[in-house]
């Protein structure tokens, strides 16, 4: 099972236990939708092809007391949708859960206009929005708990090529933003969504730090990092306001002084002008695991 059917299960397992949610359809379906959408009709409804209005409905259903969750495909909730995340979710923190389906270059078939780029970079910018990127199902599963019993803005975003547990659920803190596999500290690896995924599965020796909820404690990362003698990170996102800044940013502001290396997507050509995928992508822009040991030995 993939990260989403996961999460869409749990959810339909909380409405069966009582609980009062209510999903938001941007014209988008899935197989683990298909069982809460004919047992609970008036529990799910589609909007059509309309991002922006899926966050005002979802909203209005939040004031009203539900646990609202919107669904759409990546990249056009956030790129579509960001004044309402904005003024709707940010500024009044109006506890809706955007949700999409893809990640990064999931998309990269169906040409640049649908690969999901900017997202991290795009919502960083904004207060009060919570950023989930499931890297196994452990997470995935774990968020249904945290939006019912911790209600406030969120968007999450689903790589379909990510599934398995990779963690124990007693291992993710969304407070704490990152979960921690041990190994070699002299070069710390930081990831999330596939590239952790990835990383994990290749049995890297290397400590590895998956930051699948953004914001992240800066506190206990600098705890993890502080002895460090270099720090790779690696996403399958634009580079420019990235996870990589994220962690520049936090070593600036501690007045550390770690070499840092950003293995992420820069497109210094301009965005790709053919249907192509991801693993193309991957190379062309060097983002690959054997760069990524290269960087480690360096």
């Amino acid at each position: 099972m993939n990260v989403r059917d996961t999460f869409f299960n749990a959810i339909y397992k909380k409405v069966n236990e009582g609980n009062d949610i209510i999903i938001v359809s941007s014209d988008l379906g899935a197989p683990s939708l298909d069982d809460f959408r004919r047992d609970y009709p008036q529990r799910f409804t589609n909007v059509g092809i309309a991002e922006q209005n899926s966050i005002s409905v979802a909203a209005g259903l939040s004031i009203a007391g539900k646990t609202a969750i919107t669904y759409g495909l990546n990249p056009f909730p956030v790129t579509r949708g960001l004044d309402h995340i904005r003024n709707i979710m940010s500024s009044l923190k109006i506890p809706v859960t955007v949700c999409g389906l893809k990640a990064g270059t999931a998309t990269a078939e169906a040409g640049f206009s649908h690969m999901v780029l900017e997202n991290i970079s795009i919502l960083r910018t904004l207060k009060n929005i919570e950023i989930i990127n499931p890297s196994d199902e452990s997470i995935s599963e774990k968020i249904v708990d945290d939006i019912l019993l911790n209600p406030k803005p969120r968007f999450i975003q689903f790589d379909p090529f990510i599934s398995g547990r990779l963690y124990n659920p007693g291992d993710i803190d969304f407070g704490k933003g990152f979960v921690v596999s041990d190994g070699d500290a002299e070069v710390v690896i930081i990831s999330y969504g596939i590239w952790a995924y990835k990383i994990k599965k290749e049995n890297i020796s290397n400590k590895l730090i998956d930051c699948f909820s953004l914001p992240i404690d800066a506190s206990l990362l600098i705890d993890e990092i502080k002895d460090a003698k270099k720090i790779i990170t690696v996403e399958d996102g634009i580079d420019a306001g990235g996870l990589g800044s994220l962690v520049l940013e936090i070593i600036n502001d501690a007045k550390l002084s770690i070499p840092v290396k950003r293995l992420a997507l820069r497109f210094d050509g301009g965005y790709p002008t053919r249907f192509t995928d991801r693993e193309d992508i991957f190379e062309k822009e060097g983002l690959t695991m054997d760069n990524l040991k290269k960087e480690i030995t360096n």
